[in-house]
Protein backbone atom coordinates (compact mmCIF):
# COMPACT_ATOMS: atom_id res chain seq x y z
CA UNK A 1 0.00 0.00 0.00
CA UNK A 2 2.81 2.58 0.99
CA UNK A 3 4.50 1.51 -2.41
CA UNK A 4 1.35 2.11 -4.28
CA UNK A 5 1.38 5.33 -2.90
CA UNK A 6 4.37 6.31 -3.37
CA UNK A 7 3.71 5.58 -6.98
CA UNK A 8 0.89 7.67 -7.57
CA UNK A 9 2.88 11.05 -5.75
CA UNK A 10 5.77 10.50 -7.89
CA UNK A 11 3.39 10.27 -10.93
CA UNK A 12 1.71 13.38 -9.81
CA UNK A 13 5.19 15.22 -9.46
CA UNK A 14 6.23 14.24 -12.42
CA UNK A 15 2.90 15.49 -14.09
CA UNK A 16 3.20 18.86 -12.64
CA UNK A 17 7.25 19.38 -13.51
CA UNK A 18 6.38 18.17 -17.61
CA UNK A 19 3.12 20.58 -17.31
CA UNK A 20 4.95 23.39 -15.85
CA UNK A 21 8.22 22.81 -18.68
CA UNK A 22 5.93 23.07 -21.39
CA UNK A 23 3.73 26.07 -20.07
CA UNK A 24 4.57 29.31 -21.90
CA UNK A 25 3.36 32.20 -19.49
CA UNK A 26 2.83 34.13 -22.47
CA UNK A 27 0.21 32.14 -24.04
CA UNK A 28 -0.50 32.39 -27.73
CA UNK A 29 -3.51 34.71 -28.43
CA UNK A 30 -2.30 37.08 -26.03
CA UNK A 31 -0.72 40.66 -26.10
CA UNK A 32 1.67 39.12 -24.21
CA UNK A 33 2.83 37.12 -26.63
CA UNK A 34 2.46 39.03 -29.15
CA UNK A 35 5.27 41.89 -27.33
CA UNK A 36 7.19 38.65 -27.23
CA UNK A 37 7.45 37.86 -30.80
CA UNK A 38 8.25 41.68 -31.76
CA UNK A 39 10.60 41.72 -29.52
CA UNK A 40 12.70 38.84 -31.12
CA UNK A 41 11.74 40.53 -35.00
CA UNK A 42 13.10 43.68 -33.09
CA UNK A 43 16.65 42.13 -31.89
CA UNK A 44 17.10 40.20 -35.07
CA UNK A 45 16.97 42.82 -37.43
CA UNK A 46 18.90 45.30 -35.13
CA UNK A 47 21.96 43.46 -34.74
CA UNK A 48 22.36 41.78 -38.24
CA UNK A 49 25.86 41.32 -38.53
CA UNK A 50 26.96 42.74 -34.82
CA UNK A 51 28.90 41.12 -32.44
CA UNK A 52 26.52 38.81 -29.88
CA UNK A 53 28.09 40.76 -27.15
CA UNK A 54 26.41 44.01 -28.79
CA UNK A 55 23.48 41.68 -29.58
CA UNK A 56 23.05 40.56 -25.92
CA UNK A 57 23.18 44.65 -24.94
CA UNK A 58 20.86 45.10 -27.34
CA UNK A 59 18.08 42.45 -25.85
CA UNK A 60 18.72 43.96 -22.43
CA UNK A 61 17.87 47.80 -23.73
CA UNK A 62 14.54 46.33 -24.66
CA UNK A 63 13.32 44.84 -22.09
CA UNK A 64 9.70 45.92 -21.04
CA UNK A 65 6.59 45.37 -22.38
CA UNK A 66 5.71 47.32 -25.90
CA UNK A 67 2.33 47.66 -26.08
CA UNK A 68 1.28 49.42 -23.30
CA UNK A 69 -1.46 51.05 -23.91
CA UNK A 70 -3.51 48.29 -25.88
CA UNK A 71 -3.16 46.04 -21.98
CA UNK A 72 -6.67 46.04 -21.45
CA UNK A 73 -7.20 44.53 -25.71
CA UNK A 74 -7.32 41.49 -27.16
CA UNK A 75 -6.08 40.61 -30.03
CA UNK A 76 -9.26 40.37 -31.80
CA UNK A 77 -9.78 43.45 -31.09
CA UNK A 78 -6.52 45.04 -32.45
CA UNK A 79 -6.74 43.31 -35.41
CA UNK A 80 -10.09 44.98 -36.46
CA UNK A 81 -8.40 48.44 -35.34
CA UNK A 82 -5.53 47.78 -37.54
CA UNK A 83 -7.09 46.51 -41.15
CA UNK A 84 -9.45 49.32 -40.94
CA UNK A 85 -6.41 51.49 -40.78
CA UNK A 86 -4.93 49.09 -43.89
CA UNK A 87 -8.27 49.41 -45.48
CA UNK A 88 -8.35 53.52 -45.77
CA UNK A 89 -4.55 52.94 -47.46
CA UNK A 90 -5.99 50.41 -49.74
CA UNK A 91 -3.78 48.30 -48.73
CA UNK A 92 -5.02 45.14 -46.92
CA UNK A 93 -3.14 42.66 -47.33
CA UNK A 94 -4.96 39.04 -47.55
CA UNK A 95 -1.97 36.31 -48.11
CA UNK A 96 -2.78 32.91 -48.44
CA UNK A 97 -2.03 30.76 -45.26
CA UNK A 98 0.53 29.16 -46.40
CA UNK A 99 2.29 32.69 -47.63
CA UNK A 100 1.39 34.04 -43.74
CA UNK A 101 3.45 31.33 -41.98
CA UNK A 102 6.55 31.36 -44.35
CA UNK A 103 6.51 35.20 -43.71
CA UNK A 104 6.16 34.82 -39.84
CA UNK A 105 8.91 32.09 -39.95
CA UNK A 106 11.47 34.20 -41.86
CA UNK A 107 10.59 36.53 -39.07
CA UNK A 108 11.34 34.51 -36.25
CA UNK A 109 13.90 32.38 -37.01
CA UNK A 110 12.13 28.82 -37.63
CA UNK A 111 11.05 29.43 -33.68
CA UNK A 112 9.29 25.94 -33.71
CA UNK A 113 7.54 26.95 -30.53
CA UNK A 114 6.38 30.69 -32.00
CA UNK A 115 5.19 28.86 -35.41
CA UNK A 116 3.06 26.25 -33.74
CA UNK A 117 1.26 29.13 -31.84
CA UNK A 118 0.93 31.50 -34.22
CA UNK A 119 -0.39 28.55 -36.37
CA UNK A 120 -2.73 28.35 -33.51
CA UNK A 121 -4.20 31.63 -34.27
CA UNK A 122 -7.55 33.08 -35.98
CA UNK A 123 -6.55 34.31 -39.84
CA UNK A 124 -6.96 38.02 -38.39
CA UNK A 125 -4.74 37.67 -35.86
CA UNK A 126 -2.29 35.73 -37.65
CA UNK A 127 -2.42 39.04 -40.02
CA UNK A 128 -2.23 41.55 -37.26
CA UNK A 129 1.13 39.30 -35.71
CA UNK A 130 2.74 39.32 -39.15
CA UNK A 131 2.00 42.89 -39.93
CA UNK A 132 3.54 44.32 -36.43
CA UNK A 133 6.54 42.04 -36.56
CA UNK A 134 6.99 43.12 -40.34
CA UNK A 135 6.46 47.28 -39.47
CA UNK A 136 8.58 46.86 -36.51
CA UNK A 137 11.22 44.62 -38.55
CA UNK A 138 11.28 47.80 -40.95
CA UNK A 139 11.65 50.54 -38.21
CA UNK A 140 13.96 48.47 -36.30
CA UNK A 141 16.03 48.68 -39.47
CA UNK A 142 15.71 52.27 -40.29
CA UNK A 143 16.29 53.86 -36.52
CA UNK A 144 18.54 51.29 -35.02
CA UNK A 145 19.29 51.94 -31.54
CA UNK A 146 16.03 53.57 -30.90
CA UNK A 147 13.45 51.58 -32.47
CA UNK A 148 12.08 50.30 -29.10
CA UNK A 149 11.04 53.42 -27.67
CA UNK A 150 9.51 54.70 -31.05
CA UNK A 151 7.19 51.51 -31.34
CA UNK A 152 6.04 51.75 -27.41
CA UNK A 153 4.92 55.62 -28.89
CA UNK A 154 3.82 54.08 -31.88
CA UNK A 155 1.61 51.43 -30.60
CA UNK A 156 -0.45 48.96 -32.51
CA UNK A 157 -2.17 51.78 -34.49
CA UNK A 158 0.64 53.48 -35.01
CA UNK A 159 2.16 50.18 -36.55
CA UNK A 160 -0.37 49.61 -38.50
CA UNK A 161 -0.08 53.10 -39.97
CA UNK A 162 3.71 52.33 -40.65
CA UNK A 163 2.40 49.15 -42.45
CA UNK A 164 -0.27 50.72 -44.63
CA UNK A 165 1.77 53.99 -45.79
CA UNK A 166 5.63 53.39 -45.26
CA UNK A 167 8.28 53.69 -42.88
CA UNK A 168 9.14 57.17 -43.61
CA UNK A 169 5.74 58.45 -41.61
CA UNK A 170 7.18 56.52 -38.79
CA UNK A 171 9.49 59.70 -36.65
CA UNK A 172 6.13 61.80 -37.19
CA UNK A 173 4.33 59.51 -35.97
CA UNK A 174 6.41 58.66 -33.01
CA UNK A 175 7.21 62.63 -32.07
CA UNK A 176 3.82 64.24 -32.33
CA UNK A 177 1.65 60.85 -30.44
CA UNK A 178 -1.55 58.96 -31.81
CA UNK A 179 -3.40 61.80 -32.57
CA UNK A 180 -1.34 62.08 -35.96
CA UNK A 181 -2.20 58.85 -36.87
CA UNK A 182 -6.08 60.65 -37.24
CA UNK A 183 -4.02 62.69 -40.09
CA UNK A 184 -3.40 59.60 -42.15
CA UNK A 185 -7.03 57.82 -41.67
CA UNK A 186 -9.11 61.11 -42.31
CA UNK A 187 -7.03 63.14 -44.96
CA UNK A 188 -4.51 59.91 -46.50
CA UNK A 189 -1.00 61.58 -48.16
CA UNK A 190 -1.77 64.49 -49.39
CA UNK A 191 -2.94 65.65 -45.64
CA UNK A 192 -0.19 63.93 -44.26
CA UNK A 193 2.13 65.67 -46.76
CA UNK A 194 0.29 68.92 -45.54
CA UNK A 195 0.54 68.60 -42.10
CA UNK A 196 4.47 67.28 -42.26
CA UNK A 197 5.08 71.03 -44.48
CA UNK A 198 3.11 73.17 -43.53
CA UNK A 199 1.01 72.83 -40.01
CA UNK A 200 4.31 71.22 -38.27
CA UNK A 201 7.22 74.20 -38.92
CA UNK A 202 4.30 76.41 -37.39
CA UNK A 203 2.69 73.93 -34.61
CA UNK A 204 3.72 76.85 -31.82
CA UNK A 205 1.64 79.77 -33.35
CA UNK A 206 -0.85 77.60 -34.60
CA UNK A 207 -1.08 75.56 -31.03
CA UNK A 208 -1.64 79.42 -29.23
CA UNK A 209 -4.52 80.07 -31.15
CA UNK A 210 -6.39 76.76 -31.17
CA UNK A 211 -5.90 75.89 -35.18
CA UNK A 212 -3.41 72.59 -34.34
CA UNK A 213 -6.21 71.02 -32.35
CA UNK A 214 -8.87 72.16 -35.44
CA UNK A 215 -6.56 70.44 -37.93
CA UNK A 216 -6.33 67.39 -35.83
CA UNK A 217 -9.95 66.70 -35.61
CA UNK A 218 -10.47 67.64 -38.67
CA UNK A 219 -7.61 67.60 -40.91
CA UNK A 220 -9.71 67.07 -44.58
CA UNK A 221 -11.41 70.63 -44.10
CA UNK A 222 -7.83 72.40 -44.48
CA UNK A 223 -7.09 70.32 -47.48
CA UNK A 224 -8.44 69.59 -50.33
CA UNK A 225 -7.80 65.46 -52.61
CA UNK A 226 -4.99 67.13 -54.56
CA UNK A 227 -3.37 68.50 -52.02
CA UNK A 228 -4.77 71.97 -52.11
CA UNK A 229 -5.10 74.25 -48.95
CA UNK A 230 -8.84 75.22 -48.79
CA UNK A 231 -9.93 79.09 -48.17
CA UNK A 232 -10.79 77.56 -44.71
CA UNK A 233 -7.22 76.79 -44.02
CA UNK A 234 -6.23 80.06 -45.25
CA UNK A 235 -8.68 81.81 -42.69
CA UNK A 236 -7.45 79.69 -39.66
CA UNK A 237 -3.70 80.03 -40.55
CA UNK A 238 -4.06 83.75 -40.87
CA UNK A 239 -6.22 84.14 -37.76
CA UNK A 240 -2.80 82.60 -35.85
CA UNK A 241 -0.57 85.22 -37.95
CA UNK A 242 0.79 81.98 -40.67
CA UNK A 243 0.35 83.09 -44.20
CA UNK A 244 -0.50 79.79 -46.39
CA UNK A 245 2.11 80.25 -50.07
CA UNK A 246 -0.48 77.58 -51.54
CA UNK A 247 -3.70 79.51 -50.67
CA UNK A 248 -2.40 83.13 -52.37
CA UNK A 249 -3.87 83.07 -55.15
CA UNK A 250 -7.00 81.65 -54.33
CA UNK A 251 -7.58 83.97 -51.23
CA UNK A 252 -6.30 87.18 -54.12
CA UNK A 253 -9.07 86.12 -56.61
CA UNK A 254 -11.77 85.53 -53.49
CA UNK A 255 -10.85 89.12 -52.47
CA UNK A 256 -10.95 90.70 -55.86
CA UNK A 257 -14.29 88.66 -56.36
CA UNK A 258 -15.85 90.81 -53.10
CA UNK A 259 -14.15 94.16 -53.80
CA UNK A 260 -16.12 93.73 -57.26
CA UNK A 261 -19.16 92.54 -55.56
CA UNK A 262 -19.04 95.69 -53.24
CA UNK A 263 -18.71 97.98 -56.13
CA UNK A 264 -21.23 97.07 -58.28
CA UNK A 265 -23.91 96.05 -56.13
CA UNK A 266 -27.35 94.97 -57.92
CA UNK A 267 -25.44 95.45 -61.20
CA UNK A 268 -23.10 92.15 -59.71
CA UNK A 269 -22.74 90.29 -63.16
CA UNK A 270 -19.93 88.42 -64.11
CA UNK A 271 -19.95 89.84 -67.59
CA UNK A 272 -19.66 93.26 -65.86
CA UNK A 273 -16.81 92.19 -64.12
CA UNK A 274 -14.89 90.59 -66.93
CA UNK A 275 -15.13 94.38 -68.20
CA UNK A 276 -14.29 95.83 -64.94
CA UNK A 277 -11.09 93.12 -64.86
CA UNK A 278 -10.08 94.73 -68.54
CA UNK A 279 -10.22 98.46 -67.21
CA UNK A 280 -8.24 97.44 -64.15
CA UNK A 281 -5.50 95.42 -66.43
CA UNK A 282 -5.32 98.33 -68.66
CA UNK A 283 -4.36 101.03 -66.16
CA UNK A 284 -2.28 99.23 -64.52
CA UNK A 285 -0.49 98.96 -67.51
CA UNK A 286 -0.70 102.60 -68.53
CA UNK A 287 0.90 103.36 -64.96
CA UNK A 288 3.78 100.89 -64.97
CA UNK A 289 4.62 102.84 -68.53
CA UNK A 290 3.45 100.42 -71.31
CA UNK A 291 2.24 102.69 -74.22
CA UNK A 292 -1.02 103.72 -74.55
CA UNK A 293 -1.11 103.24 -78.27
CA UNK A 294 -0.50 99.68 -78.16
CA UNK A 295 -3.63 99.05 -76.44
CA UNK A 296 -5.79 100.77 -77.96
CA UNK A 297 -4.94 99.58 -81.07
CA UNK A 298 -7.14 96.00 -80.50
CA UNK A 299 -10.19 98.89 -80.33
CA UNK A 300 -9.09 101.01 -83.81
CA UNK A 301 -9.06 97.49 -85.57
CA UNK A 302 -12.78 96.64 -84.13
CA UNK A 303 -13.67 100.13 -85.14
CA UNK A 304 -12.39 100.49 -88.59
CA UNK A 305 -13.81 97.50 -89.76
CA UNK A 306 -17.67 98.32 -89.52
CA UNK A 307 -16.53 102.10 -91.53
CA UNK A 308 -14.41 99.80 -94.23
CA UNK A 309 -17.88 98.48 -94.95
CA UNK A 310 -20.02 101.19 -94.99
CA UNK A 311 -17.56 102.95 -97.26
CA UNK A 312 -17.37 99.90 -100.30
CA UNK A 313 -21.63 100.01 -100.14
CA UNK A 314 -21.78 103.56 -100.14
CA UNK A 315 -20.63 104.28 -104.05
CA UNK A 316 -23.10 101.16 -105.25
CA UNK A 317 -25.65 103.68 -103.79
CA UNK A 318 -24.61 106.58 -105.71
CA UNK A 319 -23.79 104.81 -108.64
CA UNK A 320 -28.06 103.08 -108.47
CA UNK A 321 -29.00 106.73 -108.14
CA UNK A 322 -27.38 108.14 -111.08
CA UNK A 323 -29.09 105.76 -113.63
Amino acid sequence: MTMHRLAISRSVWGLLIIVGLTTNPCQAGSLSWLDEVVQQVMREASVGARSATRAEGQAGRMAGKLFVRESEESLATLATRSDAVARLATKLDEPTEAALRLRFGKLVGQDPEMVRAFAQLAPQERRLVLGMSEAAQKIASRYPGQADTMVRKLGVEGLSAVRAYGDDVAEVLAKEGPDSVEVLRKAGRTGWTFFTEQVLPHKGKLAAAGVFALFLAAPEQFVDSAGRATQYAAEQFASAGVMLAGAVATGAAHGLDQAAAGLMGPYNHPLLRGLLAMVAAAAFLVVIGFPLRVLLQPGRWLLAWPLRIFQTLRPSHGQRRTV
